[in-house]
């Protein structure tokens, strides 16, 4: 009977049952760091988001890794101490620590639940950890040293890796039981992540050359390029996409021939994003992300010192990138590549590339371990609202609703008050975010720390002092004038008290209020 350890952990591979070959997790949005067999990191699924903060978990262990994300949820990542699975609501499923490292791999999960992760990047071993326990299954010592390539599972469920610099430089596959099928070696040094065409051939570049490998380990073609080409490599139905080191992206047919390059003006060190329509590459050198069509035409570049970020496109077509040198996240227009928002993680993570789930949350690692998740434009929020002064129903009047986190404005909805005076939001921010509401001419009423979720609806009640025509947030001088100019006049854009008439109802409520400021 064949015997593993590694770090205490004992599998006996004898009592495993026959290989059951699985594939990329199903349903899963995120499995892997490319995301899909393609290398695409781009998604139909969730909605749109605003910036606003769901919640951080810290592995208290700095990271150059990224997450995915699994079919129930579960967000998986690397760190120096070892392997975390956490909940989609930011708790700790699990912690894998077997005194290895984990911190420049990214993990992959199988259609058996299988999380496989690259360890000890000095001399690699790949391991295989039960997604829902986080018990180890078997390990396989590969070698090399400083391996920053990722595991990606092939659709004949194979594993598929390559181990970093001299004396690694191989692609190995692997079975779903752990068992070695082949290695074949590329090169002095091979940090990329394979991406797969539809007949089974295997992509991966190496320091030389992009590689195209047939199933049984043999070389098919080799596209030279004299540059190290690392990261993900992107495929399509026609065509692959992948940057190098000589600050080149390249597009090279299925058969090898090249079809055309742009230059990106400086090292491209992460993977390549593509969409149907788009090509999105980072160029280390200049901080750019950069973005073309399918025939290399450029469209626009946003400059926010990016590095070896590998950006995520979302269902409404937001690109996602790390800045700043890895601690800023940033999310992109699509149409031009100005910044939507950006949020500060502080810690750089040059490497962290972000993932999206299923309801559109977008996961992003920071250096020191901290997983941030930035909630969908998916929650709903009930509020009663009380206008003092106001007698009549709240028919045709509008109410403002800001959502605030660390006294920052995240987004702000406008939306129909209800006869009864209460408000019906759906498609709010999620996370705790501080809720000012303003009704018709209200000043606005703050309520603090409102929980809200994609599966939980919150209800908050506000009463509001009244008197604000101009809506500066103050009753003073020009409300009152506003309200002496259309004295007597049916005006129910200035009314105060319901009956579209203004009059002396209208001018006590400001006289009473005089002076008051909103929250």
């Amino acid at each position: 009977m064949k015997r593993i350890g590694i770090a205490g952990a004992t599998l006996c591979l004898g009592l495993l049952s026959a290989p059951s070959w699985a594939q990329l997790q199903p349903n899963a949005p995120w499995p892997a760091f490319g995301k899909d067999y393609q290398n695409s990191r781009s998604t139909t699924l969730g909605a749109p988001t605003n910036g606003s903060l769901r919640w951080i978990y810290n592995a208290g262990s700095r990271t150059q890794s990224s997450p995915i994300v699994a079919a129930d949820g579960t967000i998986y990542f690397g760190a120096t101490n070892g392997i975390h699975a956490v909940y989609p609501n930011g708790r700790r499923r699990w912690h894998w620590n077997a005194g290895y490292s984990a911190a420049t791999s990214t993990p992959a999960i199988d259609a058996n639940g299988v999380v496989y992760a690259l360890v000890n990047p000095s001399d690699a071993i790949l391991v295989a950890l039960n997604g829902s326990t986080g018990a180890l299954l078997w390990s396989l010592y590969l070698g090399g040293r400083n391996v920053r390539s990722s595991p990606a599972i092939a659709p004949d469920g194979r594993i598929y890796v390559t181990n970093g610099e001299t004396p690694g430089g191989y692609l190995y596959c692997v079975n779903p039981d752990g068992t070695l099928a082949w290695r074949l070696y590329l090169g002095a040094e091979a940090n990329s992540t394979p991406g797969f065409g539809s007949d089974g051939t295997i992509y991966v570049g190496s320091e030389r050359h992009l590689n195209a490998v047939n199933p049984d380990g043999t070389f098919r073609w080799r596209f030279p390029v004299f540059y190290p080409v690392r990261g993900s490599i992107g495929v399509t139905s026609n065509r692959i996409f992948f940057g190098a080191w000589d600050g080149v992206l390249r597009s090279v047919s299925l058969t090898g021939t090249l079809q055309w390059t742009v230059a990106s003006n400086g090292i491209v060190e992460g993977g390549v994003t593509h969409t149907p329509d788009r090509v999105y590459i980072v160029s280390y050198t200049t901080g750019e992300v950069r973005a073309y069509n399918h025939l290399g035409t450029f469209q626009w570049r946003q400059g926010r010192a990016f590095r070896g970020t590998t950006p995520a496109v979302g269902a409404d077509g937001t690109i996602y990138a790390m800045g700043i040198g890895g601690a800023t996240m940033y999310a992109l227009n699509p149409t031009n590549g100005l910044v939507r928002w950006g949020y500060g993680m502080v810690h750089a993570n040059w490497y962290s590339s972000p993932a999206i789930g299923a309801d559109g949350t977008v996961y992003a690692l920071n250096g020191e371990g901290q997983l941030h998740a930035f909630g969908p434009l998916a929650g709903f929020l009930w509020a009663g609202g009380d206008v003092d002064g106001w007698d009549g129903d709240y028919t045709g009047t509008t109410a403002v609703v800001q959502f605030y986190q660390d006294g920052e404005l995240k987004y702000e909805m406008v939306a129909p008050v209800n006869p009864d005076g209460t408000i019906e939001l759906q498609n709010t921010p999620v996370g705790v975010h501080d809720i000012k509401v303003r009704i018709h001419n209200s000043l606005f009423g703050r309520v603090p720390s409102v929980a809200l979720e994609v599966d939980q609806p919150a209800a908050i009640q506000v009463r509001l002092l009244n008197g604000d025509v101009n809506a500066d947030n103050i009753v003073d001088d020009a409300d009152l004038l506003y309200i002496l100019m259309h004295y007597g006049q049916h005006a129910p854009h200035y009314d105060l008290n319901g009956d579209a008439l203004i009059d002396d109802a209208d001018l006590l409520i400001v006289l009473f209020n005089f002076g008051a400021i909103g929250e």
